[in-house]
């Protein structure tokens, strides 16, 4: 379909390469230099692709082309070749090509319940089977069959997160591409995703590209490992000859200026006897009571749908509580002294810039102008976004928006930081920036209520671990060296 030629070997390679790439590159509008450059990959069909890379490196963007999306997906110029199943889709695209699950899988869905969602994948699948039979295959994959009448608006974003894969396999694709399928799922979800991924790529011939940060669980599972720094291939090969880079740095816990409550820091936030139901029925907290003090870091660990970011929504002031109370001890309104950085951040981000988003907070704090500018850009600089100032927001990778959002969280004056699912998008580098930041919060004598699934990221900065199973907390624990 494009104006070259096709290499004469082409009808050959058609058989056994299902997408192949020839120095392809990519350069968004607006911006100065490339984010994909001289990208040359050759994929067969069954393969299981592990794409890898810091925050920002281009594995999106990567994806989309390898999908046929990017014409539809991304503003720019694509150069260099693209064939997809023997079509040449450089300046085209390919839509329907490939099943694709997103970094936000709430931008995807579109039915009104979770069956109606998968069945509208079902729909645009050709030939004859069973639909009905299908349907109840592709709920039970991620025990979806439970809560098949349950509205998609109720689901938390991890049950979302699943429900999109599902939905994703009912089309029957003949290539997968999941951009951080488990950056919202539990541990147990996350390890049942990688035996479903092996399930079907070992019956059905399913190609998969999976573009992930958790090394441990796609290692052992990809079958090849494709690792980009800054818009390049730096590694294509066996997950087996890749050397991994340095791992979370972690600190004991009695060295990381935390454990004030434990020596009569004072209480920050108490919680009492909570509870809320949505829309007055389903249950979401029941009888819920914790505090946290001066130098706490406490994370909020359970399963998903175990009331984790309604808790902190209701810390926030977002919602209020059926029955019980939330103190703040701060003199300052609560909803401004607790910050909060959303699950979500494409739900946060909003500004014209980075500098403007980050800024928003102390200016509607009323804070003198040079305050404000030095308060935002010592935010930028904590989360490693000091050059990034004049983008727009949106135009950022996921990681860097879940960076951002932290920023324009610090740059306010807040006596609590609530952080939900803070560790989604980043790379090892980015999550020990994170984890520093969190310590001098503590060390300074300030308080972090954070929920989390990343058991590596409590382990560093957690003083309390509070796990909470429907609704209810079951466990109050601190951890050793940590807040009594």
């Amino acid at each position: 379909m494009g104006a070259h030629p096709e290499p004469a070997n082409h009808a050959h390679d058609e058989g056994r390469r299902l997408i192949r790439t020839e120095k392809l590159g990519f350069r968004a509008a607006g911006t100065d230099g490339p984010l994909l450059e001289d990208i040359s990959l050759h994929i067969q069909p069954g393969e299981r692709v592990g794409i890898i890379g810091p925050s920002g490196s281009g594995k999106t963007t990567l994806g989309l082309h390898l999908t046929g999306l990017h014409r539809v997906a991304l503003l720019g110029q694509t150069s260099g070749r693209l064939w997809l199943n023997g079509r040449d889709c450089t300046q085209n695209g390919c839509e329907g090509f490939a099943g694709v699950v997103l970094q936000n899988p709430e931008i995807q869905l579109f039915g009104e319940t979770v069956g109606e969602e998968v069945s509208l994948s079902l729909q645009q699948r050709t030939g004859d089977f069973d639909r009905e039979r299908e349907l109840d295959r592709c709920l039970k994959l991620f025990n979806l069959g439970a809560v098949r009448d349950q509205a998609v608006t109720t689901l938390s974003l991890g049950w979302k997160q699943r429900l999109s894969v599902a939905s994703m396999l009912a089309l029957d694709p003949k290539v997968l591409l999941l951009d951080e399928p488990t950056s919202y799922l539990d541990e147990a979800t996350a390890d049942l995703l990688f035996d479903v991924l092996a399930a079907q790529t070992e019956h059905t011939g399913l190609t998969v590209l999976l573009i992930e940060h958790d090394l441990p669980r796609l290692v052992p599972w990809a079958s090849r490992l494709v690792a980009m720094r800054q818009g390049r291939i730096v590694f294509d090969g066996s997950p087996a000859s890749y050397s991994p880079p340095p791992g979370l740095f972690m600190e004991p816990a009695d060295a990381i200026g935390t454990g004030r409550s434990g020596c009569g820091g004072e209480r920050v936030l108490s919680i009492e006897r909570v509870s809320f139901g949505y829309n007055g029925r389903r249950t979401a907290l029941d009888n819920v009571s914790l505090s946290v003090a001066a130098g706490e870091i406490v994370a909020v660990v359970g399963p998903n749908g175990s009331g984790k970011s309604t808790l902190l929504n209701l810390v926030k002031g977002l919602l209020e509580p059926d029955a019980g109370r939330i103190i703040c001890a701060s003199p300052a309104p609560r909803m401004d002294a607790v910050g909060l950085v959303f699950q979500n951040p494409d739900s946060q981000l909003f500004a014209h810039s980075v500098f403007e988003e980050c800024s928003f907070l102390p200016r509607n704090q009323n804070l003198p102008t040079q305050e404000v500018s030095s308060r935002t850009r010592r935010a930028l600089a904590q989360v490693g976004l000091p050059s990034q100032a004049e983008r727009v927001p949106f135009s950022l990778s996921y990681g860097e928006k879940r960076r951002l959002t932290l920023a324009s969280t610090l740059s306010g004056r807040s006596t609590l930081l609530c952080l939900d699912e803070p560790t989604v998008g980043l790379d090892g580098d980015c999550l020990s920036q994170v984890a520093k930041v969190l310590r001098q919060i503590s060390a300074e004598g300030g308080a972090v209520l954070l929920a989390t699934h990343d058991s590596d990221f409590v382990k560093a900065v957690a003083t309390r671990v509070v796990t909470l199973r429907a609704g209810h907390v079951v466990d109050d624990t601190a951890r050793q060296g940590g807040a009594a």
